[in-house]
């Protein structure tokens, strides 16, 4: 999933090179009805536990970004993206 959400938004920081602006990390909304698991769906794609989560309803109660770092063996450079969690 890295791989595939960083090949999708490369164009974004490919155009941003050419009109000389700085390079950044993409941004991905993640978006749905309450009380769904959007918050369960970060922590499954990182693999590990960072957004709160719990069986009540409620528990993100403001958006927060969460910075995502992969490894890129082809450039020996990481590459990365940032998830924004919603109520």
């Amino acid at each position: 999933i890295h791989r595939a959400i960083i090949k999708a938004g490369s164009h974004i920081n490919e155009r941003r090179m050419k009109r000389g602006l700085n390079e950044r990390p993409l941004r991905v909304g993640i978006i749905g009805y309450p009380n769904v698991g959007k918050s369960a769906l970060i922590n499954k794609i990182l693999g590990r536990k960072r957004a709160k989560t719990a069986n009540t309803p409620g528990i993100t109660r403001s958006l927060q970004w969460i910075r995502v770092r992969t490894s890129d063996f082809n450039t020996k450079r990481g590459k990365e993206f940032e998830l924004l969690d919603s109520p």
